[in-house]
């Protein structure tokens, strides 16, 4: 009787196992067999709105993507870095990468280059003329799109330089009159639109996701390329280690600024009579000629007339 309750004992157990294993792994196939049938829906979905879309959206932009990922990573490290700053430093106007800028540039150069051959059929030129005009057009296609981001990314650094001034007078107003230095900040950012004010104000949505002060403040020096806003930070984020006044260190920054800013129109303006050099001998001076010599070279030609 001991050896048969054992025996039912262990059949029982073994066969409750089998029941539950069933059960547990049938449920997991359910469950696996739902998530296939989710995904082949989402995978519908997505594929209608992918038909949706243009067929440069579609087949164009991902193979120029390819391609200019392909060009890009032939590229030296060093003119990427480079590259890659501008971009960062224009606050990135095409929302784009490095390798997508290439893209933009063999656009570009297939655009002008196509320019080019439209421009021939007109000019009827032929020979080495012809060469040097395609090659001249297709590679000012190429360069165009980087020479418009370093002017976009220099527009950008002098809008920075110009409202830095100002925006250390009023940082300086806030904080004297009580306020924290994210308040004050704050307060700038909202009184002062423009593009220091927007990156202002993300370094404090970063200390608001939680990013230290100096981080969030290093981050604005790597995003600008600024000089000033550079050595404006490093002597916050050097008071703040200290433990010094926040307000004299403004106060001291703010004056030189200004002072560099001073500085920097004198020599704008020292620069500007050797500017106007060229301007003045090649359009000024020989208008002046032909108004005040004008009427003298034809008196004295009519007077060589009646001599003759």
């Amino acid at each position: 009787m001991d050896l048969l309750a054992v025996v039912l004992v262990f059949f029982t157990t073994v066969a409750a196992v089998i029941a539950l294993g069933s059960y547990w792994f049938a449920r997991r196939e359910r469950i696996r067999v739902r998530l296939a049938e989710v995904r082949e829906i989402e995978k519908g979905v997505e594929t209608e709105d992918v038909m949706r879309l243009p067929f440069m959206e579609r087949v164009g932009k991902p193979m120029l993507n390819g391609l200019g990922k392909t060009l890009g990573n032939l590229a030296p490290g060093e003119i990427r870095s480079r590259v890659e700053k501008q971009i960062v430093y224009s606050g990135n106007p095409w929302k784009v990468t490095f390798n997508g800028l290439v893209a933009i540039q063999l656009i570009s150069g297939a655009t002008f280059f196509l320019l080019s051959l439209g421009m021939l059929r007109l000019m009827q030129l032929t020979g080495g003329r012809l060469i040097l005009l395609v090659l001249f057009v297709t590679l000012l296609g190429f360069v165009l799109p980087v020479a418009l981001l370093n002017s976009q990314a220099e527009k950008r650094k002098k809008s920075i330089q110009k409202q830095l001034p100002d925006m250390l007078d009023m940082l300086l107003v806030s904080v004297e009159a009580g306020l924290g230095f994210d308040m004050a900040l704050q307060r700038v950012v909202a009184q002062m639109p423009g593009h220091l004010s927007d990156e202002l104000n993300r370094a404090l949505e970063d200390i608001r996701m939680g990013s230290t002060r100096e981080e969030a403040l290093r981050g604005v020096v790597r995003r600008t390329g600024v000089p000033e806003l550079s050595s404006f930070i490093s002597s916050v984020i050097q008071a703040e280690q200290l433990g010094s006044n926040i307000a004299s260190t403004l106060r001291v920054q703010a004056a030189s600024i200004r002072q560099s800013r001073r500085q920097r129109v004198e020599e704008i303006a020292m620069k500007a009579p050797v500017k106007m050099l060229f301007p003045l001998l090649f359009f000024i001076f020989p208008s002046l000629f032909v108004v005040i010599l004008g009427p003298a070279a034809i008196r004295i030609f009519q007077m060589f007339q009646e001599m003759l």
